[in-house]
């Protein structure tokens, strides 16, 4: 059971919701969501419920016993490292030995959520350990925390001391939260079901059968893929907001039109907020970040984006991925001084339209190469991808109809251009600061205009109109 799902709509969200509307106290309302989320992530597979509240209970008995020794903080973290590093990496550590020896090693189920699920419970630990949030007496908020269904299965990671206070207040039910709830979802699902979900039909064959293909065909197969992953985990980031928010609860925002970066570093500002957020403050900071020398802060900053690798994916593709955008942002500060002067030296005004274009389509063509890597799902997979996309460039490969050969016909394309260019637009008019509070500050007419035309286009051009079927999201197989 997914947000998109219709089971969802037509059972879950319905009856957790009346439920709740109902509570008078605040922990009324927090043990039906507690209840209702466990119910959500068994859906998924409910053998590992039991993982799911055994880590919250290493979380909630780190924070009691913090009274007595802030150091049982720093043991829970550890055990809940050791449970993420069992499930998700055994594999990837003992693969190697496994064939050196002849034998293979017994696959391991990835609990679906476990990355974010324990980095939601460290941090809480970590911040009690610094004495940035008291410990949480009551198990039940401690467990919707870290069990609440919208952010469980993929985030966005939440901190304590920024949920918690809101957990601990009874939330009443308003209009002005419905109206930005329905608006929010569905621009999620419109991201996620008419631009990831049609997207995907190609890049889930180039990316299986890339040795078929040359140059300009991998080419827009990368694109492709880097406008689906955005349109499909900013979908999921939304939707989660949006159902957060009809619960009451405000959630900082996970995505803020990451593909208009001014560069790799502004990237990271605004991709997966929420990760970057966690890495800097609970990985970056205490390595020493760019208090320590120069030196020092490359080695951090290449520490922490092979870490953010590792944590995506157990495979050395992931690696090379975190290690790709560590060397972006490195290679960018060595060359920060010498770019500025040869700027200057050559009269280029560096706040022009023009040059702040050519810096957007640099950070957007680094992005999308590195990507490749991250969906190649193997590194061998991904150098080879790179070698047939680099060899046997085609430009007529545009318009024989070899791209309409992968499952997306043209009016599937001519969808998805319409699709993207809205995309385009709404980050254009967010990036001015024309935000949803626009439309939300509109008359009801307006407003359910909105709505109804972005429905529309979901039941009509969307995974569920068409011939093709809701995919799974992708963040959530990690």
């Amino acid at each position: 059971m997914s947000f998109v799902n219709l089971q969802f709509w037509a059972l879950f969200l319905p009856v957790c919701f009346a439920v709740y509307a109902m509570m008078r106290s605040a922990r009324g309302q927090n043990l039906i969501l507690l209840l209702a989320s466990l119910v959500f992530y068994a859906s998924y597979d409910y053998k590992y419920v039991l993982l799911l509240l055994l880590c919250t209970g290493l979380g909630y008995l780190g924070g009691r016993l913090s009274g007595r020794d802030r150091r049982y903080c720093i043991a829970a973290a550890a055990l809940l490292l050791l449970v993420l590093l069992v499930f998700k990496y055994t594999g990837f550590l003992l693969g190697g030995l496994g064939a050196a020896l002849g034998f293979s090693l017994p696959a391991i189920l990835l609990p679906v959520g476990l990355s974010f699920y324990v980095f939601q419970g460290c941090s809480y630990l970590f911040d009690v350990y610094n004495g940035k949030l008291e410990p949480e007496r009551d198990i039940i908020s401690y467990g919707l925390f870290v069990c609440f269904f919208p952010t469980v299965i993929s985030g966005p990671i939440q901190k304590g001391r920024e949920l918690l206070p809101q957990i601990r207040e009874k939330r009443a039910l308003r209009y002005e939260d419905f109206s930005f709830f329905l608006l929010c979802f569905l621009w999620g699902a419109f991201l996620k079901l008419v631009i990831a979900d049609r997207l995907d039909i190609m890049t889930g064959k180039l990316f299986v059968e890339y040795y078929d293909y040359h140059g300009l065909v991998l080419m827009v197969n990368s694109l492709a893929y880097t406008m689906q992953i955005y349109a499909d985990f900013a979908g999921y980031s939304y939707m989660a907001i949006a159902l957060a928010r009809l619960f009451g609860f405000r959630l900082g925002d996970n995505f803020r039109q990451p593909y208009l970066a001014l560069g790799i570093q502004d990237f990271w500002r605004r991709w997966h907020i929420s990760l970057t957020s966690w890495f800097t403050e609970y990985l970056y900071f205490p390595l020493g970040g760019s208090r320590k020398g120069t030196a020092r802060r490359y080695v951090n900053i290449m520490i922490v984006f092979l870490v953010s690798g590792l944590w995506h994916g157990a495979a050395w593709s992931f690696v090379l991925w975190g290690a790709l955008h560590g060397l972006y942002q490195i290679i960018g500060h060595l060359t920060r001084q010498g770019r500025t002067r040869l700027y200057h030296r050559l009269g280029i005004d560096t706040e022009s339209g023009a040059f702040r274009a050519g810096q957007r389509l640099v950070t957007f063509s680094l992005v999308s190469f590195a990507w490749i890597f991250f969906r190649a799902g193997s590194l061998a997979k991904a150098l080879v991808y790179c070698r047939n996309m680099l060899s046997g460039f085609a430009p007529w490969a545009l318009f024989d109809g070899t791209l309409a050969g992968f499952g997306i016909s043209g009016l599937d394309w001519a969808i998805l251009l319409l699709a993207l260019g809205l995309l385009g637009l709404v980050s254009a008019l967010r990036e001015k600061g024309l935000t949803s509070g626009c439309i939300l500050k509109q008359g009801f007419a307006a407003r359910a205009l909105v709505c109804w035309a972005l429905l529309m286009s979901i039941v009509v051009f969307g995974a569920y109109g068409g011939e093709y079927s809701a995919s799974a999201f992708i963040y959530a197989g990690f």
